[in-house]
Protein backbone atom coordinates (compact mmCIF):
# COMPACT_ATOMS: atom_id res chain seq x y z
CA UNK A 1 0.00 0.00 0.00
CA UNK A 2 1.32 3.59 -1.01
CA UNK A 3 0.43 6.92 0.55
CA UNK A 4 -1.09 9.09 -2.23
CA UNK A 5 -0.26 12.71 -2.77
CA UNK A 6 -2.21 15.79 -0.99
CA UNK A 7 -4.69 17.69 -3.46
CA UNK A 8 -4.71 21.62 -3.94
CA UNK A 9 -7.17 22.86 -0.72
CA UNK A 10 -10.28 23.51 -2.47
CA UNK A 11 -11.74 27.49 -2.83
CA UNK A 12 -13.42 29.69 -0.60
CA UNK A 13 -16.42 29.02 -2.74
CA UNK A 14 -16.05 25.21 -2.62
CA UNK A 15 -15.84 25.43 1.20
CA UNK A 16 -18.56 27.06 1.54
CA UNK A 17 -20.68 24.67 -0.64
CA UNK A 18 -19.55 22.12 1.76
CA UNK A 19 -20.35 23.41 4.82
CA UNK A 20 -24.06 23.92 3.30
CA UNK A 21 -23.84 19.60 2.50
CA UNK A 22 -23.19 19.45 6.20
CA UNK A 23 -26.23 21.50 6.99
CA UNK A 24 -28.53 20.05 4.35
CA UNK A 25 -27.35 16.20 5.32
CA UNK A 26 -27.64 17.32 9.53
CA UNK A 27 -23.59 16.68 9.54
CA UNK A 28 -23.49 19.52 11.33
CA UNK A 29 -25.17 18.20 14.60
CA UNK A 30 -23.96 17.33 17.55
CA UNK A 31 -22.84 13.67 17.14
CA UNK A 32 -23.23 11.39 19.69
CA UNK A 33 -21.02 8.67 17.90
CA UNK A 34 -23.95 5.88 17.53
CA UNK A 35 -24.99 7.47 14.21
CA UNK A 36 -25.61 4.88 11.22
CA UNK A 37 -22.91 5.32 8.75
CA UNK A 38 -23.99 6.94 5.82
CA UNK A 39 -23.14 7.16 1.39
CA UNK A 40 -23.53 10.18 0.26
CA UNK A 41 -23.07 10.29 -3.75
CA UNK A 42 -22.74 13.54 -5.75
CA UNK A 43 -23.73 13.90 -9.53
CA UNK A 44 -24.40 16.79 -11.80
CA UNK A 45 -26.43 17.10 -15.03
CA UNK A 46 -23.19 17.38 -17.26
CA UNK A 47 -19.95 16.21 -17.10
CA UNK A 48 -17.44 19.25 -16.66
CA UNK A 49 -19.90 20.72 -14.15
CA UNK A 50 -17.33 20.09 -11.16
CA UNK A 51 -19.16 17.17 -8.94
CA UNK A 52 -15.54 15.40 -8.94
CA UNK A 53 -13.99 18.73 -7.17
CA UNK A 54 -17.36 18.84 -4.75
CA UNK A 55 -16.88 14.87 -3.95
CA UNK A 56 -13.30 15.62 -2.87
CA UNK A 57 -13.58 18.54 -0.96
CA UNK A 58 -16.48 16.73 1.19
CA UNK A 59 -14.75 13.70 1.69
CA UNK A 60 -11.51 15.83 2.92
CA UNK A 61 -13.85 18.07 5.30
CA UNK A 62 -15.43 14.61 6.88
CA UNK A 63 -12.27 13.18 7.54
CA UNK A 64 -10.72 16.23 8.77
CA UNK A 65 -13.53 18.16 10.51
CA UNK A 66 -15.43 15.19 12.57
CA UNK A 67 -12.02 12.95 12.50
CA UNK A 68 -14.10 10.35 10.73
CA UNK A 69 -13.25 7.48 8.76
CA UNK A 70 -14.60 7.83 4.99
CA UNK A 71 -14.19 6.18 1.89
CA UNK A 72 -13.93 8.22 -1.04
CA UNK A 73 -15.29 5.72 -4.43
CA UNK A 74 -15.07 6.61 -8.17
CA UNK A 75 -18.58 5.19 -9.00
CA UNK A 76 -18.25 6.74 -12.79
CA UNK A 77 -18.11 3.74 -14.74
CA UNK A 78 -18.43 5.98 -18.08
CA UNK A 79 -15.82 9.05 -17.24
CA UNK A 80 -14.15 7.85 -13.97
CA UNK A 81 -11.77 10.68 -12.88
CA UNK A 82 -10.26 9.89 -9.19
CA UNK A 83 -7.66 7.58 -11.16
CA UNK A 84 -6.50 10.79 -13.00
CA UNK A 85 -6.51 12.70 -9.60
CA UNK A 86 -4.29 10.52 -8.06
CA UNK A 87 -2.43 8.30 -10.80
CA UNK A 88 -4.23 5.53 -10.07
CA UNK A 89 -5.64 4.75 -14.03
CA UNK A 90 -3.49 1.45 -14.38
CA UNK A 91 -4.70 0.36 -10.68
CA UNK A 92 -7.25 -2.09 -9.06
CA UNK A 93 -10.21 -0.67 -8.41
CA UNK A 94 -14.20 -0.48 -7.85
CA UNK A 95 -14.66 -2.76 -11.03
CA UNK A 96 -11.72 -5.28 -9.85
CA UNK A 97 -13.64 -6.22 -6.45
CA UNK A 98 -17.09 -6.12 -7.22
CA UNK A 99 -15.56 -8.65 -10.00
CA UNK A 100 -14.21 -10.17 -6.94
CA UNK A 101 -10.25 -10.27 -8.56
CA UNK A 102 -9.52 -8.41 -5.41
CA UNK A 103 -10.22 -6.93 -1.75
CA UNK A 104 -11.33 -3.47 -0.89
CA UNK A 105 -7.92 -3.77 0.94
CA UNK A 106 -5.70 -4.70 -1.90
CA UNK A 107 -7.81 -2.04 -3.79
CA UNK A 108 -8.33 1.17 -1.74
CA UNK A 109 -4.98 4.00 -0.86
CA UNK A 110 -4.67 5.49 2.44
CA UNK A 111 -4.59 9.31 1.50
CA UNK A 112 -2.62 12.33 3.66
CA UNK A 113 -5.71 13.35 5.45
CA UNK A 114 -6.33 10.72 8.44
CA UNK A 115 -8.99 8.43 8.59
CA UNK A 116 -9.58 9.00 4.28
CA UNK A 117 -9.02 6.55 1.53
CA UNK A 118 -9.78 6.65 -2.18
CA UNK A 119 -11.06 3.58 -4.58
CA UNK A 120 -11.01 4.43 -7.86
CA UNK A 121 -13.01 3.08 -10.75
CA UNK A 122 -10.55 0.33 -11.63
CA UNK A 123 -9.19 -0.62 -15.10
CA UNK A 124 -11.16 -3.89 -15.75
CA UNK A 125 -13.98 -4.05 -18.73
CA UNK A 126 -18.03 -4.18 -17.56
CA UNK A 127 -20.86 -3.42 -18.40
CA UNK A 128 -21.94 -0.29 -16.24
CA UNK A 129 -25.53 -0.57 -15.84
CA UNK A 130 -24.96 -4.62 -14.55
CA UNK A 131 -22.63 -3.15 -12.25
CA UNK A 132 -25.04 -0.59 -11.13
CA UNK A 133 -27.86 -2.87 -10.29
CA UNK A 134 -25.42 -5.58 -8.82
CA UNK A 135 -26.00 -7.07 -5.94
CA UNK A 136 -22.18 -7.04 -5.40
CA UNK A 137 -22.25 -3.36 -5.34
CA UNK A 138 -24.96 -3.58 -2.32
CA UNK A 139 -23.12 -5.75 -0.20
CA UNK A 140 -19.73 -3.79 -0.95
CA UNK A 141 -21.30 -0.37 0.11
CA UNK A 142 -22.65 -1.91 3.25
CA UNK A 143 -18.98 -3.40 3.69
CA UNK A 144 -17.83 0.70 3.07
CA UNK A 145 -20.42 1.03 5.93
CA UNK A 146 -19.14 -1.22 8.32
CA UNK A 147 -15.68 0.32 8.06
CA UNK A 148 -16.66 4.06 7.69
CA UNK A 149 -18.72 6.54 8.95
CA UNK A 150 -19.06 8.05 5.39
CA UNK A 151 -18.68 7.02 2.31
CA UNK A 152 -18.55 9.75 -0.86
CA UNK A 153 -19.08 8.48 -4.15
CA UNK A 154 -18.07 10.63 -7.41
CA UNK A 155 -21.58 9.49 -9.59
CA UNK A 156 -21.74 9.79 -13.21
CA UNK A 157 -22.90 12.76 -14.65
CA UNK A 158 -27.32 12.57 -14.72
CA UNK A 159 -27.59 13.15 -17.81
CA UNK A 160 -24.57 10.98 -19.43
CA UNK A 161 -25.17 8.06 -17.94
CA UNK A 162 -28.13 5.66 -18.09
CA UNK A 163 -26.51 4.10 -14.52
CA UNK A 164 -26.57 7.47 -12.73
CA UNK A 165 -30.29 7.19 -10.88
CA UNK A 166 -29.91 3.42 -10.48
CA UNK A 167 -26.36 4.68 -8.64
CA UNK A 168 -28.54 7.49 -6.76
CA UNK A 169 -30.48 5.24 -5.16
CA UNK A 170 -28.37 3.32 -3.63
CA UNK A 171 -27.21 5.80 -1.53
CA UNK A 172 -28.01 7.78 1.57
CA UNK A 173 -28.33 10.94 -0.01
CA UNK A 174 -27.41 12.81 -3.13
CA UNK A 175 -25.62 16.14 -3.61
CA UNK A 176 -26.49 17.31 -7.16
CA UNK A 177 -23.54 19.97 -8.55
CA UNK A 178 -24.51 22.66 -11.03
CA UNK A 179 -21.98 24.93 -12.95
CA UNK A 180 -23.40 28.48 -12.52
CA UNK A 181 -22.36 29.24 -16.21
CA UNK A 182 -23.22 26.38 -18.20
CA UNK A 183 -25.77 24.68 -16.12
CA UNK A 184 -29.30 25.09 -18.12
CA UNK A 185 -32.90 25.19 -16.30
CA UNK A 186 -33.65 22.46 -18.46
CA UNK A 187 -30.84 20.24 -17.20
CA UNK A 188 -31.04 20.78 -13.72
CA UNK A 189 -35.14 20.20 -14.68
CA UNK A 190 -34.33 16.54 -16.14
CA UNK A 191 -31.63 16.10 -13.82
CA UNK A 192 -34.11 16.54 -10.83
CA UNK A 193 -36.62 14.09 -13.01
CA UNK A 194 -34.16 11.27 -13.37
CA UNK A 195 -33.26 11.46 -9.81
CA UNK A 196 -37.08 10.95 -8.33
CA UNK A 197 -37.18 8.51 -5.84
CA UNK A 198 -33.61 9.56 -4.62
CA UNK A 199 -32.84 11.27 -1.56
CA UNK A 200 -31.48 14.84 -2.85
CA UNK A 201 -29.61 16.81 0.14
CA UNK A 202 -29.48 20.12 -2.10
CA UNK A 203 -27.67 21.44 -4.73
CA UNK A 204 -24.29 23.25 -4.90
CA UNK A 205 -24.19 26.15 -7.62
CA UNK A 206 -20.20 25.68 -8.32
CA UNK A 207 -18.39 29.01 -10.20
CA UNK A 208 -21.25 31.46 -8.85
CA UNK A 209 -21.28 34.82 -6.79
CA UNK A 210 -22.89 34.66 -3.51
CA UNK A 211 -26.04 35.13 -5.23
CA UNK A 212 -28.47 31.98 -6.40
CA UNK A 213 -29.29 32.40 -9.80
CA UNK A 214 -32.99 32.99 -10.47
CA UNK A 215 -34.01 30.61 -12.24
CA UNK A 216 -32.55 27.92 -9.61
CA UNK A 217 -34.41 29.84 -7.28
CA UNK A 218 -37.36 29.25 -8.79
CA UNK A 219 -37.14 25.61 -9.71
CA UNK A 220 -36.11 24.65 -5.94
CA UNK A 221 -38.83 27.02 -4.50
CA UNK A 222 -36.39 28.88 -2.80
CA UNK A 223 -37.46 31.63 -1.32
CA UNK A 224 -36.21 35.34 -0.59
Amino acid sequence: MRLLPSRPSPTAQIKEAVRGIHVSAGLDAPRSGTEEPIVIGVTSPNIGDGKTTVALALAGSLSTDFGANVMLVDGDFHTPSLGKVYGLEDEDGLKEVLAGTTSLDSASHALPSPGLRVLASGRADGNPARLARSLQLVELLKEMKRRNKYVVVDLPAALNSMTAPTLAKRCDGVVVVVHAFKTSSSDLERTMDLLHGANVLGVVINRSSTSIPSWVARMLDIKG
